[in-house]
């Protein structure tokens, strides 16, 4: 048995030091997690600590057949998710803007087509404008700021889908909206992260 399966091993029977250690390994990381979901450092860090309550409550359930990081991810996911669901009622309801989206055509910048499936690992950008992003070599902070500054569920719904690659049915379910509304969601992310990253680069170059 190898150090972190005796660590896990440990935690199983509540051991603090355990615990700790655990905590220690991947607490940066499940905050960058929970960041990219609630878009500011303190909420993340309030979620991150529910989160751990959760993992360490839980533990017993983990059944070691699939990869540990992927089972307390996901933990953390939906932690991020009941949270903003508690102070945003945008993920439990078709908002105006959604309908109104929904008949909005980014001819310029997106083309939602039915077989792309869930391949949506990275944001549509006019060609000549993705050569401008490229050029102003953005650093991986100024890219989390782009998606931090969009909508919280427009940003959850990105997320979802580029990140973690669910499917918009398994989305829905998540967040109790509809598929299209999913859709919807998703385009109307990508393209505000794209006009973000296009200031973004603006401000970068200026200077």
């Amino acid at each position: 048995m190898n150090k972190f399966d005796e660590i896990i091993k440990e935690c199983r029977q509540y051991n603090k030091l355990a615990q700790r250690l655990l905590y220690e390994m991947y607490a940066p990381k499940m905050k960058g997690v929970c960041l990219r979901y609630v878009g500011d450092a303190e909420t993340a860090k309030d979620v991150v600590q529910e989160g751990f309550i959760k993992v360490f409550s839980n533990i017993r359930q983990y059944s070691e057949k699939g990869s540990f990081d992927g089972w307390m991810k996901r933990i953390f996911v939906n932690t991020a998710i009941s949270h903003l669901r508690k102070h945003n009622k945008k993920y439990n309801h078709i908002s105006i803007e959604d309908v109104n989206e929904a008949n909005f055509h980014y001819s310029d910048n997106h083309h939602y087509n039915e077989s792309e499936g869930n391949d949506n690992k990275h944001v549509d950008l006019k060609h000549n404008n993705a050569e401008f992003v490229l050029s102003a070599d953005l650093s991986e902070s100024e890219l989390l700021g782009a998606l931090q500054r969009i909508p919280e569920h427009y940003r959850v719904v990105f997320n979802l889908s580029c990140i973690e690659n669910m499917k918009h049915d398994e989305i829905a379910q998540l967040l109790d909206i509809d598929i299209t509304t999913s859709r919807t969601r998703l385009l109307r992310a990508r393209g505000l992260i794209q006009k973000e990253l296009y200031s973004f680069c603006l401000e970068k170059l200026s200077q």
